[in-house]
């Protein structure tokens, strides 16, 4: 699970939404819960959220008008529908809404955990394992660069590689080589296993 997918929690009951949101934390979500349903929409515009919890019964608002307004304005954020009063009427007005899942209250987390996996899948939230890579090899390589204090153009001039590049490679853009690592272990004074050691078996070719 990419822990970087951010989890709106939209429900009244105060109990509940700490329970939601602590559970979401210890699974490794960036989790913020909120209880007044008129909040929500300035919320999601202040800041970027990819799933929305969404209770159906709240007061002020509607579950079913709060999903429509978020759909209608934010259309790739992913929702999945809580209620504990379930009807076929409301599953299917939700899912024609593109609700992406409806679940009944109390459910088992596990229910949860699998519709947030399915969602991260469907929404393209999971970082494959090479991009993942990519992502770590370029945080080490911007944070050991800055720790010694030595600019991009500065490790170009000692590597021979361009400062675009350089940049590509800390921003997680493209796949450094493993002759490219070799060069910046070497003008760091670092083992080249400082870039690898998490995923050593990995090798990855240039894209440049």
């Amino acid at each position: 699970m990419d822990k970087g997918v951010k989890v709106l929690v939209v429900d009244d009951d105060v109990d509940y939404n700490l329970y939601l949101t602590k559970f979401l934390s210890e699974e490794g979500y960036t989790a913020k819960g909120i209880t007044m349903p008129s909040e929500a929409i300035n919320v999601l515009e202040q800041d970027r959220f990819n799933i929305v919890i969404l209770d159906l019964k709240m007061p002020q608002i509607s579950g079913t008008e709060l999903l429509k307004e978020i759909k209608s304005r934010f259309q790739n954020i992913c929702v999945i529908i809580l209620t504990g009063y379930p009807s076929f009427k409301t599953a299917v007005e939700t899912m024609k809404l593109d609700a992406f899942d409806y679940l009944k209250k109390p459910f088992d987390l596990n229910d949860l955990r699998k519709a947030l996996h399915n969602a991260q899948k469907t929404y393209c939230l999971i970082k494959s394992s090479k991009d993942k890579l990519k992502s770590d090899i370029g945080k080490k390589l911007k944070f050991l660069r800055k720790s010694k204090k030595i600019t991009q153009k500065q490790l170009a001039n000692r590597t021979g590689l361009s400062p675009s590049l350089l940049s590509q490679i800390e921003n997680g853009q493209i796949a450094a080589s493993l002759n490219t690592l070799d060069k910046l272990s070497a003008s760091l004074n670092v083992k080249l296993s400082y870039f690898l050691e998490e995923n050593p078996t990995e090798i990855i070719a240039d894209t440049y």
